[in-house]
């Protein structure tokens, strides 16, 4: 029993284990890709706004780009080569800088017409004031737009990052793998403390209870098993109340019917005084054919009951048949004729029942002298 309940307990627990890392895995998968695209994405930003005074000044001052804007956008790729490519609008939209010389000075719409610009990042910035993050059709890297305001409010300029995200789903699946791994761990962990608390307290001692319920004696309806305080020294409380009250309800049932078969026996003494002819001899025997009381001395000593076949045997089949018969049709009087001990008799069978479950066969054996004719 403890190995199925603990290949049911098992199959259980992971069913419930895994349902939980699929479950954790979909939360923290979305979890981990929005703080580290946001990670992502701030770094970005901040680079921007930290050097903001630079590029905003180069914009102000002149139409050409100035020797620290380019400086500047020059040694973001090297010390972050997660940015892919960077392009520098001025106000009006045209392109202050690009790494490719021949793209400089054309406007947003050319530059947008050339298939180069594969979101509205820049435009949103451009007309809306705020910084804009796109993500491209692959999805493997963003376009992000950080407008550039004078101290008037004005966009004043925009720059436009291409950020891949290789080492940001590298970072999501690492952290789904540690996450998943650690998870395991945990629940295989609080798996086996479990297996242990459900084993110690609550198989075994089922298993106990089960085999002290399987081994009650129905004479002392005893249940042997050890008093626990728990649920389970509860339930075996609450068997051993039940088992007492069976008992005592036995005992009552076997008291009252000692009290009606004596006093059957003493109703029977008395009918049968009044009803049966002197030397006629009368049995009265129980659905089961045990004998009730006879009129005369049975020869047979025997402990518990004696039944109709131990006083006749099998020498006397007319007996046995004729009691059959009166078996078969209740309320019937049944005659017959037999030989005992060298004298001839005649028999008489009437089964009496009654709507409960009493049934009684009167069996009288007349001597054939003293038969009525």
């Amino acid at each position: 029993m403890i190995k199925k309940i603990s290949i049911r307990w098992f199959l259980w627990f992971a069913l419930v284990a895994g349902y939980a890392l699929i479950l954790g895995a979909l939360l923290y998968f979305n979890l981990f890709k929005r703080v580290f695209d946001a990670n992502l994405q701030d770094h970005i930003i901040n680079i921007v706004r930290t050097n903001a005074n630079v590029l905003i000044d180069g914009l102000v001052a002149r139409d050409l780009i100035t020797i620290p804007e380019i400086d500047l956008i020059s040694s973001w790729p090297r010390h972050d080569p997660r940015i892919s490519n960077i392009v520098y609008f001025n106000g009006n939209g045209k392109i202050r800088w690009h790494k490719d010389t021949e793209k400089i000075n054309k406007s947003l719409a050319e530059y947008h017409r050339g298939g180069f610009l594969d979101t509205d990042a820049v435009l949103e910035a451009l007309n809306m004031g705020i910084y804009r993050v796109a993500l491209k059709n692959d999805g493997s890297a963003y376009d992000i737009a950080v407008p550039l305001k004078a101290k008037d409010g004005k966009v004043a300029g925009v720059i436009s990052f291409d950020v891949s995200r290789d080492d940001v789903k590298k970072e999501i699946n690492n952290a789904l793998v540690n996450y998943l791994a650690g998870s395991v761990l945990i629940f295989i962990l609080m798996g086996i403390v479990l297996y242990i608390f459900v084993i110690k307290n609550v198989t075994r001692p089922i298993v106990a209870l089960t085999d002290s319920i399987e081994n009650i004696s129905t004479k002392s309806f005893q249940l042997d098993f050890m008093e626990r305080s728990d649920e389970v020294g509860e339930l075996a409380r609450a068997v051993q109340n039940f088992l007492s009250k069976v008992k005592k309800e036995l005992e009552e049932r076997e008291i009252l019917d000692k009290s009606r078969h004596h006093y059957e026996q003493e109703w029977w003494s008395s009918v049968l005084a009044i009803t049966i002819p002197k030397g006629s001899r009368a049995l009265v025997v129980d659905e089961n054919n045990n004998v009730m009381h006879a009129n005369f001395e049975l020869a047979i000593k025997k402990e518990g009951p004696i039944h109709l076949l131990d006083i006749f045997g099998g020498t006397q089949q007319d007996i046995v048949h004729i009691v059959g018969q009166a078996m078969d049709n209740p309320g019937k009087i049944f005659r017959a004729k037999t030989q005992s001990g060298g004298r001839a008799f005649g028999i008489k069978t009437l089964q009496l029942s009654s709507r409960g479950s009493i049934v009684r066969t009167v069996i009288v054996l007349e001597p054939l002298a003293a038969a009525k004719k």
